[in-house]
């Protein structure tokens, strides 16, 4: 590879394919000392391929649609593999731009570092070994950090030159060329929003299928950066044409990517059941073996739930593949702090009906072999113990359901309504914190077995790793039982 003056790149947690199971990149926030590189890597974390010439072939979808930009506006780029950076950056580069979701670890990695003390986690150590990676400190390129995680490196002294918030396709090239040309940027650089016309076709296939649909969210939660973003969706052509880039390349999984794919071509809170069902059938008439979603909303889902059925239907579940999932925000079970802080997530039903709305999705979802991915978040500003209980009662009402539930502690999120606000930490946690984070661990492992069994669909792994996988999942039945029992009690767990 010819050293180029701009090189796109990220760390090993960012660029792999985790064997075709998105979920297991969770493991990516365990420590070290928990989780061994070795194991790590071998069991989780496979480096996706290189080319001869050290490029990934497969890369984060982030990274493919500023790739898409920079060539767009004229500059040679380079989607560099971490593990080959001496085939790419050399004294010729002048930038190197790392996309990352959580670089520091501080979107659900703190709970975890302050609960068990055993270090900090891969994701974090990985990412300061590239910043640091040698050829960084001998070439001296300008190291800009873009994407989700980005709002994590703001205060941090790192030695990163310029943090970008926002969206790279916008500004991103432009200031490349400032930088190019010796002009001063500032540290902190924002992007302003793209039209989703204008989001570009990728040059090259994504980790995991990913098919971006469109942007933002509008309804307005007060933690959460993506939903204060405006509603925008891509072209039906140009989401073809990212997949069928995917599906050329080998990949024969595709994951359809929004905060809401039910929300794709509405003109409001409503869905447009017609322009869904049309991107489910044009998408799934090029053929990939499964078809996936990113995100839903069950606000979105209990308005029309004929139409989960009818995507169903269009993508075979039953027949061409066992199940689809989807990440939901369950958030919480009060509907007080639904008011308080997301009063626009159950539109265009009231807060007061969200328990009944969760409740009868989950039913859906169990009905239709779909696999819910629900987060909470623990600690919001205002949350008393009552609170926390009708969490603990939601939770507990959708037990028999097969899925998984991610309790965050609540961690303040740079541009976002409640960005300057204290986070909920092992001190202030409650007794009902522990308790319905154990809760939520013993669903968990109660479903995992299952939730293999599925996911061992789109997994690219032989026998051997699935037959190690089901040893981790009997280990973690015995090792985390102790921790379980106790947080149950509404104890920490150590």
């Amino acid at each position: 590879m010819e050293c180029k003056k701009i090189v796109l790149t990220s760390d090993r947690t960012m660029m792999s394919s985790y064997h075709g199971g998105v979920l297991l990149g969770f493991v990516s926030i365990m420590p070290q000392r928990v989780m061994p590189d070795l194991l790590f890597t071998k069991l989780f974390c496979p480096p996706v391929p290189a080319g001869p010439d050290g490029s990934a072939t497969l890369a984060p979808c982030g990274m493919r649609k500023v790739e898409a930009a920079l060539y767009d506006a004229g500059f040679e780029v380079t989607v560099a593999h971490p593990d080959h950076l001496d085939k790419a950056i050399g004294p010729e580069t002048k930038i190197v731009g790392i996309t990352h979701d959580d670089p520091m670890g501080k979107i659900a990695v703190r709970e975890i570092e302050e609960i068990i003390n055993q270090g900090p986690p891969h994701n974090r150590s990985k990412f300061l070994a590239l910043i640091n990676h040698p050829l960084m400190k001998k070439y001296r390129p300008k190291v800009v950090v873009g994407g989700n995680g980005a709002w994590e490196l703001l205060g941090e002294d790192v030695g990163v030159d310029h943090v970008y918030l926002g969206e790279g396709e916008s500004d991103f090239p432009e200031i490349c060329a400032k930088i190019l040309s010796g002009e001063e940027v500032p540290h902190v650089i924002r992007g302003r929003a793209v039209q989703g016309e204008d989001i570009p076709v990728n040059r090259g296939p994504t980790i995991a299928g990913i098919v971006e649909v469109g942007r933002g969210c509008g309804r307005g939660c007060a933690f959460c950066s993506p939903t204060m973003r405006g509603i925008r969706h891509r072209p039906l052509e140009k989401i073809l044409e990212d997949a069928r880039i995917n599906l050329h390349a080998g990949q024969r999984d595709l994951l359809l990517h929004s905060e809401d794919i039910f929300a794709y071509g509405s003109k409001g809170m409503k869905p447009d059941s017609e322009k869904v069902q049309r991107l489910i059938r044009e998408i799934k008439a090029l053929g990939p073996k499964t078809l996936d979603v990113s995100h839903l909303s069950i606000a979105t889902v209990y308005q029309d739930q004929d139409l989960l059925r009818k995507v169903s239907e269009i993508a075979g579940i039953g027949s061409d593949q066992r199940y689809m999932s989807a990440w939901i925000g369950m958030e919480t079970g009060s509907c007080r702090i639904l008011s308080m802080h997301m009063p626009r997530k159950a539109l265009p039903e009231s807060p007061q009906s969200w328990t009944k709305m969760v409740q009868e999705c989950y039913d859906l979802f169990s009905e239709e072999s779909w696999l819910p991915v629900a987060s909470l978040v623990l600690g919001l500003p205002g949350e008393t113990a009552e609170d926390v209980r009708m969490t603990i009662d939601l939770v507990d009402s959708v037990k028999d359901h097969t899925g998984l539930i991610l309790p965050l502690f609540f961690s303040p999120m740079a541009e976002t309504k409640l960005g300057g606000g204290a986070g909920l930490n092992k001190e202030r946690a409650m007794p009902e914190h522990w308790e319905l984070v154990g809760l939520c661990l013993e669903y968990n492992l109660r479903h995992l077995k299952k939730l293999h069994s599925f996911y061992s669909e789109r997994m690219t792994s032989g026998p051997a790793i699935h037959a190690a996988l089901t040893a981790v999942n009997l280990l973690s039945d015995v090792a985390l039982c102790k921790y379980l029992k106790r947080m149950k009690r509404g104890e920490p767990p150590n």
